[in-house]
C-alpha cells in the first residue's frame, strides 16, 4: 500500500543522508497524520541518533512530546 511505500522511500532516503533533519521532521509529521504515537516516537528517536546535535529536530520531538504527554515524567 501507499503508506509502506512512502516509508520505505523515507527509510532509503535517511539511511543515505540521515543528517537532512529536515526530512525526519517530515517523515514524523506524515507519520503523525497516518500512524500511532509510538510510530512517531520511533521516528523521533530515530532522528535523534542520527542527528544528535540538531536543536531543531530535538525542538520538534520536544515539542511533540509535551503536546502528547500529560504527565511529565513520561517526557523524560
Amino acid at each position: 500500500d501507499n503508506v509502506s511505500k512512502i516509508r520505505r522511500v523515507y527509510d532509503a532516503f535517511l539511511a543515505e543522508f540521515p543528517l537532512c533533519y529536515g526530512y525526519w521532521k517530515k517523515y514524523a509529521d506524515h507519520e503523525a497524520r497516518l500512524a500511532t504515537v509510538d510510530k512517531i516516537v520511533e521516528v523521533y528517536e530515530r532522528a535523534v541518533l542520527a542527528v544528535t546535535y540538531s536543536v531543531d529536530i530535538w525542538l520538534h520531538y520536544c515539542t511533540f512530546a509535551i503536546s502528547t504527554y500529560e504527565d511529565p515524567d513520561t517526557i523524560r
